[in-house]
């Protein structure tokens, strides 16, 4: 019995060795999605290697320069982004001195 090495041990360790890494290459490779396939992986400082930008056509562009300023209407000094919305129906703020001393703050 010495000296005899078990045969069908051997090659069962053997092919489930082989078999391990065919599932691991598998599953390596599975794992690269078709969609990152192709993608910039060198980044250089200052320069962009993506797609470049299409053209924006001059009626959209009117489009979003009218919603910029719909938006940005009424946002000016002292405004909250209230704008239009805003009006009788807001509270105007209460003196802060005040307002501590009816929470409690000063005595």
């Amino acid at each position: 019995m010495t000296g005899k090495r078990n045969t069908f041990s051997t090659s069962f360790s053997a092919s489930a060795r082989a078999a391990g890494l065919l599932a691991l290459a598998v599953l390596i490779l599975s794992a690269c999605r078709a969609e990152e396939q192709g993608r910039v992986v060198r980044y250089e400082p200052g320069v962009y290697k993506g797609k470049p930008d299409t053209q924006v056509s001059e009626d959209r562009l009117q489009e979003l320069r009218e919603r910029a300023r719909l938006q940005g209407a009424g946002a000016g000094v002292g405004s909250l982004g209230g704008g239009a919305a805003s009006g009788d129906n807001v509270r105007p703020p209460a003196d802060s001195g005040e307002r501590l001393k009816l929470q409690g703050g000063v005595k």
